[in-house]
């Protein structure tokens, strides 16, 4: 008789408290891009945090695995892990179409042009930009790829370097993310060489990131649902706009 009260009552505070029984676990698999996502940041960068308390709103805890960013995506692909973050879609019939759910999305980056406060710039359009000698970075596909006129150094391996080549004049305009770059300015120049460099406020690409999670695993439909809610109500308590302060 006692073991069946106590059977009872442990029914009951399952009832009164759900979160007792053990939250769902997936897993995500994560990269480093300061100062959104990184392993060394607290609650794994805003980003990641945006993505778990989400998730924890309607009772899915998330396991994030680091990995280079080719890995991330293929061993989200493979169904090593549940998906990752934070892509973009990348075209109606892609690869990335056929093998994911997206999500909602999480977070829309800006792409802007910097350049050197000596070199007056204002973003006007793709055509401004026939003769004006422009930095990239190997590897990284760009919207300017398309317009033949437009030609770009990508003799750099990194975003860092290049901004480094631009505030010794190599080139006249750097394309990178807003934040990425305001970051790297911060951590990786001094700070003379930061206040020579500034941006064009006009963003030249609005960029939507998305969680994807593999069509592989029968249970990643509802999981991108359950994800769409808590954003959802993430967005609404202020607590999305709260995390994303971090980045100002």
């Amino acid at each position: 008789m006692q073991v069946f009260r106590f059977a009872l009552a442990a029914a009951g505070l399952l009832v009164l408290f759900p979160d007792a029984r053990g939250a769902e676990t997936i897993t995500v698999t994560n990269s480093e891009w300061l100062p959104y996502t990184s392993e060394y940041l607290p609650h794994y960068g805003p980003l990641s945090r945006i993505i778990s308390e989400a998730f924890a709103l309607e009772g899915v805890e998330v396991r994030y695995v680091f990995r280079p960013w080719s890995r991330a995506y293929a061993e989200a692909a493979a169904d090593m892990a549940n998906g990752s973050i934070l892509w973009s879609t990348s075209g109606r019939d892609s690869d990335r179409q056929r093998r994911f759910y997206f999500s909602d999305v999480v977070f829309d980056g800006q792409s802007v042009l910097f350049h050197l406060k000596s070199y007056p710039f204002r973003w006007a359009g793709y055509q401004q930009l026939a003769g004006v000698r422009m930095g990239g970075t190997a590897g990284y596909e760009y919207t300017f790829d398309k317009y033949p006129f437009i030609h770009m150094d990508r003799s750099a391996v990194s975003d860092e370097l290049n901004f480094r080549k631009l505030e010794a004049g190599r080139f006249d305009v750097f394309p990178a993310n807003l934040d990425v770059g305001r970051e790297i300015m911060r951590t990786a120049l001094t700070p003379e060489q930061a206040a020579r460099i500034t941006w064009d406020p006009n963003p030249y690409n609005i960029t939507h990131y998305h969680l994807i999670l593999n069509k592989r695993n029968k249970d990643n439909r509802r999981y991108v649902a359950l994800f769409n809610k808590g954003l959802k109500r993430l967005r609404e308590s202020g607590k999305y706009t709260e995390y994303l302060q971090e980045l100002k």
